[in-house]
């Protein structure tokens, strides 16, 4: 379904909200009126409504909402605010941010037209950010454990104004075309763009003119290498099946939500290939250490006990999953998982003294017969 972004200004008394209130008796916001307009505030709304102005939500459960909105307007009489409306095809409107009207801004029609003009690649759009991979000035490949990787940038730009834009370091797995993201702070680069639309054109146009950061690129291989030669543990295998949790709550699997973590495997696997796959990997945990349930377990306990995959298999696991079986916010979400694990020391770090073959893909499913069938294209 496409999208298309509408953005306006308007003075804060001139919102108004439709609430309810639950068996609870707690109050929730269903709509807000934007110029009379019935339209769904999103989470981005909120969290820049707050720090627009300075307050938190804790405000509303001692003043309504009209309340709180008049008294600002009495503060600050002229003072106004930009607003970012998604719309559907089929007309469902989401309010994203709000924004100073002289903060930087980056329209998304113009923002596809730059990324157009570069070519970028796997052009994403989530929750008011769009999410767009390209090549550094000096990319080229290389080889982990006989695996072909090429460097790769991924630029997240928010369309709404709330935020800044942000560069994170990608390596791009050839075999297999999975993306790798390095969703952290120690592999990601903000951009200064000052205020106005052409600080926010000029700053992305030199990202994609002429990015390169060789020494960001060589601590993320060397985390790719010394992944191939560290053991899983339980406590990072644990993570991942959370994460996988969270994704198959969201609905990529496209079956019945799962428990959290902590099951024995085969309740929670039961018609879900990605769990299926998840579990041959890692191993029968739970047989191998003669437990129901390895949350009884502390996690200074688990960090110390192997699994029967490497810390590199869970990263091509993650990465093929956020590449291939999740939608755009499910990506982000597998991708943070893998920027966490790769940004500080692996629970058994340096522990494999065998090597062995490296699969290329884990999750069976049409979108991986379509990359397998498209590689094998490419290679006539």
């Amino acid at each position: 379904m496409s999208k298309r972004f509408e953005y306006g200004v308007v003075r804060v008394k001139d919102l108004a909200v439709r609430t309810h209130v639950d068996k609870t008796g707690k109050r929730h916001v269903n709509e807000v009126l934007l110029n009379e307009e019935p339209v769904r505030p999103g989470k981005r709304f909120w969290n820049s409504l707050h720090l627009r102005f300075g307050f938190t939500a804790n405000i509303f459960r001692y003043f309504s909402h009209e309340e709180v909105f008049n008294r600002i307007a009495e503060v600050a009489p002229n003072d106004r605010i930009r607003w970012c409306l998604e719309r559907d095809d089929d007309g469902d409107a989401r309010l994203l941010a709000v924004t100073n009207p002289a903060a930087a801004l980056m329209p998304h029609d113009d923002l596809m037209d730059l990324l157009g003009r570069y070519g970028g690649g796997e052009v994403k759009y989530a929750d008011g950010v769009v999410s767009s991979r390209h090549a550094p000035r000096c990319g080229g490949t290389f080889q982990v454990a006989g695996d072909g990787f090429q460097n790769k940038f991924v630029l997240d730009t928010p369309i709404d104004g709330f935020g800044r834009p942000s560069v994170y370091l990608s390596l791009l797995r050839l075999v297999c075309s999975n993306g790798a993201v390095g969703y952290s702070p120690t592999f990601r680069s903000e951009l200064s763009v000052g205020k106005g639309n052409d600080g926010v054109l000029f700053a992305l146009t030199r990202v994609l003119d002429g990015f390169n950061n060789e020494d960001g690129y060589a601590a993320l291989r060397q985390r790719f290498e010394s992944a191939t030669k560290s053991w899983a543990s339980v406590n990072e295998v644990n993570r991942l099946y959370k994460a996988l949790s969270r994704l198959h709550n969201l609905g990529a699997s496209g079956s019945a939500p799962l428990p959290a973590a902590g099951g024995d495997g085969a309740e929670e696997a039961a018609g879900s290939p990605l769990f299926d796959a998840f579990h041959r990997m890692t191993g029968d945990l739970q047989r191998i250490y003669g437990m129901a349930n390895l949350n009884a377990l502390s996690v200074k306990r688990q960090r110390t006990l192997p699994a029967a995959c490497k810390v590199y298999d869970l990263l091509n696991f993650s990465s093929e999953v956020a590449t291939h079986h999740a939608d755009a916010i499910g990506g982000r979400m597998m991708q943070a998982y893998l920027g966490d694990l790769i940004s500080g020391e692996y629970d058994l770090e340096g522990t494999v003294d065998q090597f062995g073959d490296w699969r290329d893909f884990f999750v069976g499913s049409g979108a991986t017969a379509e990359t397998l069938a498209d590689l094998n294209r490419r290679g006539r």
